[in-house]
């Protein structure tokens, strides 16, 4: 076991090219979401079905700045936008009807039916101006109908129930396709409404009091929908899905409000919408189960994703932190700042390799950075103010650290960090509290004690239901370990217990399996176990060791009781090997590594841990003069059974142990 040192703690950059944040070409979040690019282009060339893409992300994307910048960079096109007016129909002027118009021609349309009426009503000739319409409009047969109606109907002196015939519900000024983010969402700001006006007691309505809402808005172009509103409010969707795929949008209003014009019903209009829904994960299956079709009716779908591999991605990530400099307009950052923005970057993946390119995290720290350096009247922010950001921020987070490291400084917290103990061992855990966003580490002391009886581990947690599933299957699989280890001829006479001592919350996790393993194997060999390590690991039922989460949090709170208990040079913790790259630890913790007074050692199974917490080799179960055979013979003893000598039967124990049978 080769203990870790100090520059294997944190993660390692290629080398700056640049002195400055502003010599690097600043670039958006959408440049680095190639996946939700693709998306986004696909969405673009579909002409038929039903136009809707389910985009994933997590909390704290700014959705509406990401997919408006997707939507620039893949150029949409404008051929599906129209401008949309209602006229009176003058057949049932309860009946106001739609009429579709090139896009941007709506307010000359207006002036020319404006023009065509004053002439109509001169008795004049109008030939030219409807001419001139109908080839502006390309022809249109359901304006050349209105137009002729408008003739016939001013000819036989017919009556309008409002002085201007058109009421242009949508205008676009440019032909760029618009792009609407729809935010407190309502019946009528979604699809629009009926108004009405109320004159000597009687209730009416007519076509210039139509409302539009968002997504005859968005006709021609995109909208974007937070899930979360359509989760709160479930008719939303299924009349925006009925809309979308029948391409027409009627003014109906929710099934629960009282029609105040029950006769006036206005024609539903086309509708050619591009819809992107947006939201994390967990709403994005709560939406599923809102809507069982919704894997068949949304089939385009894709992720944004919040981390980058560094290899091959560092130069993007320092133009994606140039950009949010520039969006900000803070002070510009030094190379040993943007190497310090790096770190925090790996930090938050919990990964040595990969970066985190959460812009809220990363804008957060970028602003609290550069406030303090102009308090300190900077002109560049350093890697001190990055640091004094990041000290701030924790002492304003960890009051309830203070508080449960103080239990240690009273000594209620029975916590050991030097001697020998049998069957006593310290474990890592990390608290995790619902409302605050700060995580930390906090050791816990496992013990474990054996007595007659059949063989079964005990785990104390579950009796008392304090554990969790994953806690109950680590440890089923200690006692799968034990029993394949030392059972596998003869049951064991020995029973034991395993308890998390001072331990009063619900504990999950397979996180102290390999803890809980190396305390029974203590208790069993009756080999006291140095206190002054903590380990943290699961363990398969063959004694591998493997990964864990919250790592970075667990050691550095076994350091601070060290720190408080006061570091005598052996302090350290046991952690999976496979868990290397998950290291980006504090300086403090850096500092202890590099100068001897605090150790990591990584172990690949749980024969190393244990031979580091007694200083016995686990060795073989037929050999006395190790640890695994000093447990096999305390059980034979107790069993009344004499062991196998000889070479043959060595040869069998030792096949048996390699096909997973002894």
């Amino acid at each position: 076991m080769i203990e870790l040192k100090s520059e294997s703690l944190l993660p390692h950059f290629p080398a700056l090219q640049h002195e400055r944040l502003t010599q690097i070409e600043p670039l958006r979040f959408a440049e680095a979401q190639p996946r939700a690019a693709s998306a986004i282009n696909r969405l673009i060339s579909m002409r038929r079905g039903c136009q809707t893409l389910l985009l994933s992300g997590f909390p704290g994307v700014d959705y509406e700045q990401t997919v408006m910048d997707l939507i620039d960079e893949c150029s949409p096109d404008n051929t599906q936008l129209f401008d949309l007016c209602y006229a009176e129909n003058l057949q049932n002027p309860y009946r106001p009807l739609w009429l579709k118009l090139k896009p941007g021609s709506g307010i000359e349309f207006c002036e020319l039916i404006g023009e065509l009426l004053r002439l109509l009503n001169l008795h004049l000739d109008a030939e030219a101006v409807v001419t001139k319409i109908l080839r502006k409009q390309d022809q249109d047969q359901k304006i050349a109908d209105y137009l002729g109606e408008l003739a016939a109907h001013v000819a036989q002196g017919g009556s309008f129930i409002h002085p201007i015939l058109i009421n242009l519900l949508i205008h676009h000024e440019t032909e760029t396709p618009p792009v609407i983010y729809g935010r407190d969402l309502s019946w009528p700001s979604l699809f629009g409404a009926v108004n009405y006006q109320t004159e000597q007691g009687t209730v009416y309505s007519h076509h210039h009091l139509l409302e539009a809402g968002l997504l005859r808005e968005a006709n021609g172009g995109f909208l974007i929908l937070p899930l979360e509103e359509l989760m709160d409010q479930p008719e939303l969707w299924f009349k925006l899905r009925n809309a979308l795929e029948t391409g027409f949008l009627d003014w109906s209003t929710p099934s629960d409000a009282a029609t105040t014009t029950p006769f006036f019903i206005p024609e539903p209009s086309p509708l050619n919408v591009k819809l992107i829904l947006v939201g994390d994960r967990l709403t994005s299956a709560e939406f599923n189960l809102l809507d069982r079709e919704i894997s068949e009716r949304i089939f385009l779908r894709t992720d944004l994703i919040s981390e980058l591999p560094l290899e091959d991605n560092y130069e993007l990530f320092l133009g994606l932190l140039s950009g949010i400099r520039q969006s900000d307009e803070l002070l510009d950052f030094d190379r040993q700042a943007i190497e310090v923005l790096s770190r925090f970057a790996c930090r938050l993946c919990e990964h040595q390799q990969i970066l985190s390119i959460a812009e809220t995290q990363l804008g957060a720290l970028m602003r609290l950075a550069d406030s303090v350096a102009r308090e300190e009247q900077s002109d560049v922010v350093s890697k001190s103010h990055v640091q004094a950001a990041l000290a701030e921020q924790e002492y304003r987070l960890n009051y309830i650290v203070e508080q449960s490291d103080q239990g240690v400084v009273d000594g209620q917290i029975l916590l050991q960090t030097e001697g020998e103990v049998i069957g006593q061992i310290n474990g890592l855990s990390v608290i995790e509290i619902m409302g605050h966003p700060y995580d930390f580490g906090e050791p816990v002391r496992l013990t474990a004690t054996v007595h007659m009886g059949d063989g079964d581990v005990a785990d104390i947690e579950r009796k008392a239901e304090l554990a969790g599933h994953i806690h109950a299957k680590a440890m089923m699989i200690i006692h799968g370990y034990l029993s394949t280890q030392f059972g596998a001829e003869n049951p064991s006479p020995l029973s034991a217990n395993l308890v998390f001592e001072q331990s009063y919350h619900e504990i999950d996790g397979d996180s102290a399996s390999l803890t809980g393993l190396c305390a029974l194997l203590s208790a069993l060999a009756q080999q006291p176990i140095y206190q002054h390590f903590a380990v943290t690991g699961a363990v398969d039922q063959f004694g591998n060791v493997q990964p864990v989460g919250g790592l970075n949090e667990k050691i550095e709170g076994f350091f601070r009781v060290c720190r408080i208990h006061g570091f005598n040079g052996k302090q350290g913790v046991i952690i999976p090997a496979t868990n290397q790259l998950q290291l980006v630890l504090s300086d403090e913790v850096i500092a202890a590594v590099e100068n001897g007074e605090f150790h990591i050692y990584p172990v690949s199974h749980v024969d190393e841990a244990i031979q580091l917490l007694t200083g016995y080799q686990a060795g073989d179960i037929d050999d006395e003069e190790t640890l695994y055979g000093r447990i096999r013979a305390r059980l034979d003893e107790l069993n009344g059974t004499q062991r196998r000598r000889g070479v043959l039967s060595l040869l069998f124990r030792r096949f048996g142990q390699v096909i997973g049978v002894v």
